[in-house]
């Protein structure tokens, strides 16, 4: 396994713990998948994200841009995984 793979591998596994950990209902923990529509699931509202983002900036190191706060970018976690592995390769 590459190094990117494993470092994707493993941001796309601790984006998918935090959600369904702590921003999924308990009812909805166990259905949240990879690509699991977060904002048509209620999962993500404005709140969420926002405690989503400062996530990703603490644990993963990914600062999220103003820029980058999007419907396509937070849809499911695949999504967010892409965005923050890229952002981890910016500087």
């Amino acid at each position: 396994m590459s190094t990117n793979t494993a470092e994707h591998a493993d941001v796309h596994d601790r984006i998918l713990s935090y959600v369904r950990d702590e921003l999924a209902d308990a009812a909805e923990r166990d259905q949240v998948t990879s690509t699991t529509s977060l904002l048509e699931a209620g999962i993500l509202d404005s709140l969420r994200t926002a405690r989503l983002v400062a996530w990703l900036r603490d644990e993963v190191g990914a600062r999220v841009p103003p820029i980058a706060m999007t419907g396509k970018n937070f849809r499911d976690v695949d999504s967010i995984t892409d965005l923050a592995v890229s952002l981890l390769h910016t500087t």
